[in-house]
């Protein structure tokens, strides 16, 4: 062959590579174009962006959270004290009211009680960032005013709660199981349904069982029972009426709603005491039914022993004594004997431990 020939059979050649590539690639871009309208249509394009965009908030919901929680440790003393030594002089409350009173202008919760308050629910208990402030302010006496109602009524403000009631872990109430207690009336039929239990009450017979555990006597067991029932179809179903059938001392108040805790510390007659243990739970919880069986036998109602609870009405039934009722929704009639004062201080800090204390005769 002349070099022409062998030059012309090399283009020939070299022209059939080409078009061989081109054809592979033009099938190559045809497959992912046949792919993308199948696979990244405009539906799908959407759905993949707003998926995007809840991983963003989520995300900068999860970085605040952990800024508050880094100014929250870091205002923290570097070292917590450990629960004061108990007493041992039985009626030596002077000396205890003072120790109080002086470490009283020492003690901070480390919290901003002032923030709006988040709308809380069941479902949503664990999910809701905490909030972004900066230096947390040292405890004020705002704290224990009640929830504001700028933004959230407050019958909608659920304190943020710890248990996981829908896989019933880590529960601190038992008889909170919220299938069971849903359709229980807001109001039970009869205190004998706390005091004795009952087959058509679910909630009401729960808290008797619950009740039955501690050795306390049948006024504490109606008036904690009647309390607990309540609170608890407040927090399954809140309402302006169950929240409004809460006795003024037991509605939240803006310390609870700042840092999750076990629903049973909301139970406490006391808000101050409540915001104490919230404060304290790290130390106490490890050893919370020794602390709740002493709170059992030492929570008592100002009432006379062998007196009356209940009395019958104009249908010849049984119902809870006028007096005794306002007397258990009332603040001042329940109080503390003086070996909880004296084994548990740090859980009585910033209360009047004189109007508290009440003396077993």
């Amino acid at each position: 062959m002349s070099s022409n020939e062998k030059k012309r059979l090399r283009d020939r050649r070299s022209q059939q590579t080409l078009r061989e590539k081109k054809l592979r690639h033009v099938a190559k871009l045809e497959e992912q174009v046949a792919h993308c309208e199948q696979h990244h249509s405009d539906e799908g394009v959407q759905h993949l962006l707003q998926v995007i965009n809840g991983l963003r908030k989520q995300n900068e919901a999860l970085i605040t959270r952990q800024r508050s929680l880094k100014s929250l440790v870091n205002s923290w003393e570097t070292e917590l004290d450990e629960p004061a030594a108990t007493y041992d002089s039985p009626h030596d409350l002077s000396s205890l009211f003072e120790e109080i009173s002086n470490r009283e202008a020492q003690f901070s919760l480390q919290t901003n009680f002032n923030e709006p308050m988040p709308q809380y629910g069941i479902s949503s208990l664990l999910n809701t960032p905490m909030s972004t402030s900066s230096t947390p302010p040292q405890i004020q006496s705002q704290f224990m005013e009640p929830l504001s109602a700028e933004t959230t009524p407050p019958w909608k403000q659920i304190p943020p709660h710890t248990d996981n009631f829908s896989t019933r872990t880590n529960i601190s109430c038992p008889w909170f199981i919220p299938e069971l207690i849903l359709p229980c009336p807001d109001v039970p039929d009869s205190p004998l349904d706390l005091l004795y239990g009952t087959e058509t009450n679910p909630l009401a017979d729960m808290i008797h069982k619950a009740l039955q555990r501690r050795p306390v006597r049948d006024p504490e067991r109606l008036g904690t029972g009647w309390l607990t029932y309540h609170f608890s179809r407040w927090v399954l179903a809140p309402s302006p009426e169950t929240y409004g059938r809460l006795p003024v001392f037991l509605r939240p108040v803006q310390g609870q709603m700042t840092i999750p805790h076990p629903l049973v510390l909301d139970f406490l007659p006391w808000p101050r005491m409540r915001l104490n243990l919230i404060r304290w739970w790290h130390v106490y919880g490890k050893d919370r039914d020794y602390l709740f069986g002493l709170l059992a036998c030492c929570v008592k109602l100002r009432w006379p022993w062998n007196e009356k609870i209940l009395e019958r009405d104009e249908r010849n039934e049984l119902c809870i004594k006028n007096s005794f009722y306002e007397l258990f929704m009332s603040e001042s009639g329940w109080g503390l004997t003086p070996d909880f004062i004296r084994r548990y201080p740090d859980l009585v800090e910033g209360m009047d431990i004189n109007q508290i204390v009440i003396e077993l005769l």
